[in-house]
């Protein structure tokens, strides 16, 4: 089965362009992310109670580590998408120049003229080989993030956190230790007892303050981790899977796939071009290689 998958990452994260043929289980980023549906099979998104319908009139926005899926209504058709991963450091520095919250309050994010026109300006500025270059990209994205917020001004389902949240203690303790031990074989009971907590407890910090799951928050910063090793293009795949503690390089190449829509192998090849050329162009091909 091809995939076909285009990036580009700067300051800001990553702009990635992306053909889905498989659901993605629920999963969760470290960046607020924003999905806008260029084409193909229909699909929808589950975010809680919250049910995004992919259209011509509605994209997805999801803020950091947000549990969330993505299903193809028709298995038939790959879906296409315009993703943008939305680092954390960059839109600090953006909130604290504007005084935007840039807090997605509401997943459905009706698409405006000017949200359609800046989804397909950032399109062109990372596919076409005659963009004027990594700063235009990022003016692009500053101006298509803004507008998307603003258009969930007259949210359709708005949830309950509509600000951004001040973490308790023991949630920010327990996420430096999931980080700090992200290669180990740790359970979410593990972590909750280090930091003093329930099971129950640890559950309902997680769902009120981040909207999403240990489980999910867990398998995030393992995608966060996998992402960076792969970035580094000096370790073989496979020795990735094993020192993160996947039983076999199948069940990593599953396992990240099913959490960004492509293959690790993918993933790298595309992401190594970028040290040649700002546009890193479509890759083609599946599989785990080492």
């Amino acid at each position: 089965m091809s995939e076909t998958y285009a990036l580009r990452e700067g300051p800001y994260g990553r702009v990635v362009v992306l053909e889905l043929r498989d659901d993605l289980v629920a999963h969760a980023h470290a960046e607020t992310q924003f999905a806008f549906w260029l084409g193909g099979g229909r699909s929808a998104a589950n975010l809680g109670n919250d049910v995004v319908s992919y259209s011509e009139n509605v994209a997805l926005g999801t803020n950091a580590y947000e549990s969330h899926d993505a299903r193809l209504l028709d298995k038939e058709h790959p879906a296409v998408f315009l993703v943008l991963y939305i680092a954390k450091e960059w839109l600090d520095k953006r909130r604290a120049a504007s005084g935007q919250s840039f807090f997605f309050s509401t997943p459905h994010i009706p698409i405006s003229p000017r949200v359609r026109q800046g989804c397909w300006r950032v399109l062109d500025a990372v596919m076409s080989p005659h963009t004027a270059g990594a700063e235009h990209l990022e003016t692009e994205i500053e101006s298509l993030i803004s507008a998307a917020i603003e258009a969930t001004e007259a949210p359709v389902g708005v949830r309950p956190v509509t600000r951004l949240p001040t973490l308790d203690h023991r949630l920010r303790a327990a996420i430096a230790y999931m980080r700090a031990h992200v290669a180990e074989p740790i359970s979410v009971e593990d972590v909750a007892g280090r930091v003093g907590l329930s099971r129950a407890h640890f559950f309902t910090l997680f769902r009120d303050q981040l909207n999403t799951t240990p489980q999910v928050f867990w398998s995030a910063v393992r995608v966060e981790e996998v992402v960076r090793r792969l970035m580094l293009r000096d370790e073989p795949i496979t020795s990735v899977a094993l020192e993160l503690g996947f039983s076999s390089p199948g069940n990593f190449s599953r396992f990240f796939k099913e959490h960004m829509g492509v293959s690790p192998s993918t993933f790298r090849r595309v992401a190594s071009t970028q040290n040649l050329n700002p546009i890193t162009g479509i890759a083609s091909g599946d599989g785990l290689a080492a």
